[in-house]
């Protein structure tokens, strides 16, 4: 067999020694007014796949574009609507995450429309993009192969429906920025252009902004610098420290342009309390041992069905420690993978949604696998002839394939509430849609509502403003010292407001009510719900059945089965009008975490 004439390929230097590559016998030549621009057939082919995978995204997420919403994704969409109403974060609302969090979700809010098809629009682009800069990622520093192969792993993985693929999470904000951060590193490489390490740190700063976990990452970008300028010579300190400063100084920038915007808001403290005091019994509150059972819980049911991508991407670990990889691509593909798993260990609680953060660096490592064994077959076996890198990639699409068909009932004709059963459990969220349907079709614009019960999608669905800033009820009865002080604040605000339907949910599930917390707020809402309100509705919520909606005159005869119920109460119209509000409810405990 004649051997094909290798050559090197322009940027694929790696340090040490360049690697050759086969260089491809056929291209095309494009004249772009007098320029002429020579591009190989493996990128001419890559590009058309490239572009067939993101038709097959937009057709598969397409398919979950009316998938009722988490209560995460609920808070985060309904704080990006108070953000465009011109409310103050930490002041008017609060989460324990940066405000990088809440202004991406008022941009999306702001462009999609604050419906669930417009959030679900949304994200669905940000998950686009987020696979089209893995692709230019991996494509740049291996192949354009391996960024086909990248983008397909993380197209699938991230669809994943116990990661919570399907939902518009603000990890998959996180994913986005790391995945830019990624490509930018890869441009750096080839370019060494201050200003290409200046983007990347921007974008490794949104990602902490939009979620504490992405400081690894952050970190992932300081390291790697470093190691590419240890393991390249000639190298200079003043080299060094042009790319270090450059790199902090994109990330300082969004970090402090946030910090000045809550400073001018008068928010600053109440933003350190939110985000670096209050995380603290949070982070600290579950044992080692209990987290370690929840890493093998959570692992094996991501892994379960996409085990392709995630052994095809782990290979790349074994398999870059041998020759054909040079020192500074170990160091990228261990330092991405394992900097990438720590963006889900802090709390040791290792929740489905929290691995989304690990997709970008799986996807981009399997492109280092594809890297790896085309490495070996041209040093061990001599085969360096351009096609093999095709038979790679048609294997690998076999077993998409396969993959895809396996799973085609999920990502084509998806059951929204066998998959939030599967994903969550018996959480109230398919309920939650029903009840603001009902809430809809029965008030006016004007009419506002109140939820004893942490679903605050509710709120968004029916696009009404929670009368206290307190929209997470879950923080009520949480055991830290100033629930107490919260709870009366929260009453008082509902009192105030008066409004038109007040929905409680008896459900351990929702109230996450923690052992040793005051139990004024109940104490109050019996009392304020009794004088004040009549029973219009009740949601009986079966375990392994579908939940028993009851309205009006039908609950004069309905009994219920389950003890997890949901109570619709509407205000009275006058103090003559019967009163049928009497509760006899029970606030059940939970150690249940807030996710």
């Amino acid at each position: 067999m004649a051997k094909t004439k290798v050559a090197e390929k322009p940027g694929r230097q790696t340090g040490a020694k360049v690697i050759a590559v086969p260089a491809l016998k056929d291209s095309k030549e494009f004249k772009i007014g007098s320029r002429s621009i020579v591009v190989s057939n493996e990128d001419l082919i890559c590009t058309g796949l490239l572009l067939l995978l993101m038709y097959i995204i937009y057709s598969i997420r397409s398919n979950f574009l009316l998938i009722p919403f988490e209560r995460d994704e609920g808070i985060y969409s309904y704080f990006g609507n108070l953000i465009l109403d011109g409310k103050t974060p930490y002041k008017d609302f609060y989460e324990v995450k940066f405000p990088g969090l809440f202004y991406f979700f008022a941009t999306i809010v702001a462009i999609f429309g604050d419906t669930v098809k417009g959030m679900h629009t949304g994200f669905m682009y940000v998950n686009m993009l987020t696979a089209l800069f893995v692709y230019l990622a991996s494509r740049k520093l291996f192949s354009p192969i391996a960024g086909i192969v990248s983008a397909t792993t993380f197209a699938f993985v991230s669809l994943t429906p116990t990661l919570s693929g399907f939902t518009v999470q603000a990890e998959h904000g996180v994913a986005f920025f790391i995945s830019i951060g990624v490509y930018c590193y890869s441009v750096a490489r080839a370019n060494n252009k201050w200003y290409s390490y200046l983007v990347m740190g921007a974008a490794m700063g949104m990602a902490f902004m939009t979620k504490t976990s992405g400081i690894f990452l952050a970190f992932w970008g300081a390291l790697i610098i470093l190691t590419d300028w240890f393991f390249t010579k000639p190298r200079t300190f003043k080299a060094l420290l042009i790319n270090m400063f450059s790199y902090g100084g994109g990330g300082i920038l969004i970090v402090a342009s946030f910090f000045l915007l809550m400073a001018s808001k008068g928010v600053f403290s109440d933003m350190i309390f939110w985000t670096y005091e209050h995380p603290k019994s949070y982070i600290n509150s579950m044992p080692f041992e209990e987290g370690v059972k929840y890493f093998k819980y959570t692992r094996d049911a991501i892994i379960q069905n996409h085990k392709l991508f995630w052994f095809h991407s782990v290979a790349a670990i074994g398999l870059c420690l041998l020759k054909p990889a040079n020192i500074k691509l170990k160091i990228f593909g261990i330092t991405l993978f394992g900097l990438s798993f720590m963006t889900i260990v802090p709390g040791y609680y290792f929740y489905g949604h929290y691995w989304i953060q690990t997709v970008p660096g799986l996807s981009i490592v399997a492109g280092l696998t594809v890297y790896s064994v085309l490495g070996i077959l041209r040093t061990y076996f001599k085969l360096v002839q351009p096609r093999y890198g095709y038979i790679y990639l048609g294997i690998f699409a076999v077993l998409t394939f396969n993959h895809a068909s396996n799973m085609k009932g999920y990502y084509f004709h998806p059951n929204y509430e066998r998959i939030l059963r599967a994903t969550y459990g018996n959480n109230p969220f398919p309920e939650s849609m029903e009840i603001a349907n009902y809430i809809n079709a029965n008030s006016k614009p004007e009419d506002n509502i109140v939820l004893l019960g942490s679903e605050p999608q509710i709120y968004f669905y029916t696009k009404k403003r929670c009368p206290s800033r307190h929209a997470y009820f879950t923080a009520l009865v949480n055991n830290i010292p100033a629930h107490h002080q919260w709870q009366r604040e929260f009453a008082k605000d509902v009192e105030k407001a008066k409004p038109k339907f007040v929905i409680f949910f008896n459900h351990p599930l929702s109230l996450l009510v923690q052992p040793n917390t005051d139990k004024y707020v109940f104490e109050w809402a019996n009392k304020f719900i009794s004088e004040n309100y009549h029973i219009v509705g009740l949601v009986d919520m079966i375990e392994g059945q579908q939940s028993v909606y009851v309205y009006n005159e039908k609950m004069n005869t309905y009994k219920p089965v389950s003890q997890n119920l949901i109570y619709i109460y509407e205000r009275n119209a006058g103090p003559s009008a019967i009163n049928t509000a009497a509760t006899n409810t029970t606030t059940t405990t939970t150690t249940t975490p807030k996710p």
